[in-house]
């Protein structure tokens, strides 16, 4: 079983990156912050030396 442990989170970006958030998560059928975890995810996959 995986563990799906959530913290709530605020973060502050721009009005344009926002609205391209909700765009895509709209377009995708996702909440922002599926999108934003599966972004996060896609990006940790394919770039595992940024992370250490």
């Amino acid at each position: 079983m995986v563990n799906n442990e959530k913290k709530k989170i605020t973060l502050s970006i721009p009005v344009e990156t926002n609205n391209t958030l909700e765009e895509m998560a709209r377009k995708h059928g996702m909440t922002k912050s599926g999108l934003v975890t599966f972004l996060i995810n896609q990006l940790k996959e394919k770039r595992k030396r940024f992370y250490f």
